[in-house]
């Protein structure tokens, strides 16, 4: 439980700093990318750790993962100063049912399958040994390329970046590779049910045309989006 919510507080922390770039890059949705600013500002993180850590300027441990958070901090100030602060809170009274929705749905669905994974948490079966096997090295390892769990002496010759952004999240909240496996998995299921969500939303509003003149059925969009992480 305490893992879970670490990792909540840490995911929402990323993408409350990586809103405002979303806000910026992406002026064409109505949420204005906040659907998607938690799994934007992971793939930030972790692609700038995975990089400096490849090229050695870093290690694979927390001060490194540390500084590559502090440059996806900055990149989210630089944004925050570009942007109007009257036009983004003018953007969070117009949009809040959006907000709130994107949030019961994420914090509902990664809570809910890491609910479902702790009813049956053995690694077992298909590719899981080897992925559990892939965390593992990538959190033992002192530098990038991790070590081949499977050839010692070699490093990883497979693709391994989303396994780098579980470890990194388990290196961070101090978790263990067997829990935050299965978190992660949660974490996936999240991250899809309000990325789902947040597409439907901005498919609604891109058929209205008053453009961002106000609609009394903004209300209603937020409502009828829950579609889409129900079908998905």
């Amino acid at each position: 439980m305490l893992s879970l919510f670490a990792w909540y507080l840490v995911v929402s922390f990323i993408g409350l700093a990586t809103f405002p770039l979303a806000y910026r890059l992406l002026p064409a949705l109505a949420d204005r990318g906040y659907a998607l600013s938690r799994a934007i500002g992971l793939l930030i993180w972790g692609y700038l750790f995975w990089l400096l850590a490849s090229l050695g300027l870093l290690r694979n441990d927390l001060g490194g993962l540390l500084f590559s958070l502090g440059l996806v901090m900055a990149l989210g100030v630089w944004a925050l100063r570009a942007n109007p602060l009257d036009e983004m809170h003018a953007w969070w009274r117009r949009r809040r049912p959006v907000v709130i929705g994107v949030e019961i749905i994420f914090l509902a669905a990664f809570a809910g399958w890491a609910f479902v994974r702790s009813a049956n948490p053995e690694i077992a079966g298909t590719e899981k040994p080897m992925e559990m096997a892939f965390i593992n090295a990538i959190l033992r390892s002192p530098q990038f390329p991790p070590h081949d769990p499977w050839l010692s002496g070699y490093a990883i010759s497979y693709y391994y970046f989303g396994y780098v952004m579980v470890a990194m999240l388990a290196k961070f909240t101090a978790t263990t590779g067997s829990v935050a496996f299965n978190l992660g998995i949660g974490l996936v299921f999240g991250l899809s049910a309000s990325g789902a969500y947040g597409l439907v939303y901005n498919l609604l509003a891109a058929r209205n045309r008053q453009g961002e003149q106000h609609n009394p059925a903004e209300h209603s969009w937020s409502l009828a989006a829950l579609l889409g992480p129900i079908f998905v």
